[in-house]
């Protein structure tokens, strides 16, 4: 494995996480349950294995794109081993997006279910 060669932020209790608006209802509430959708881009109605399910509920679905996410971040952490320094560059730029994609994620998911948050 490659060492970072930023380190992480420091942890952030969700204790001091409060809503601008008292009545706000909460993200992951206000998101509905996902619509059948089919992976291929280049004719999205015809028939394919591989295809998004409808009725899945919006933290189930963020918690797996967030397991999706860490895996590019492990796959990625070990293609960059073998990598020249110029596209070793572009990849570390790559693999910062999908760090962050994956942070602001999981602080959805954690955001959703924290105790100290009160729905409306």
């Amino acid at each position: 494995m490659v060492k970072k060669i930023t380190p992480d932020p420091p942890a952030v209790s969700n204790g001091s996480v409060k809503s601008m608006r008292p009545d706000a209802a909460r993200l992951i509430d206000t998101l509905g349950l996902t619509l059948s959708k089919t992976i291929d881009y280049d004719d999205p109605f015809k028939p394919t294995i591989f295809a998004i399910q409808p009725g899945v509920q919006a933290q189930d679905a963020l918690t797996y794109v967030s397991k999706l996410l860490e895996v590019a971040e492990l796959n990625g952490d070990e293609i960059s081993l073998h990598t020249n320094p110029v596209e070793r560059s572009l990849f570390w730029g790559m693999l910062h997006s999908v760090e962050i994609a994956r942070a602001v994620v999981d602080a959805l998911l954690e955001g959703s279910s924290s105790p100290h948050r009160t729905p409306p």
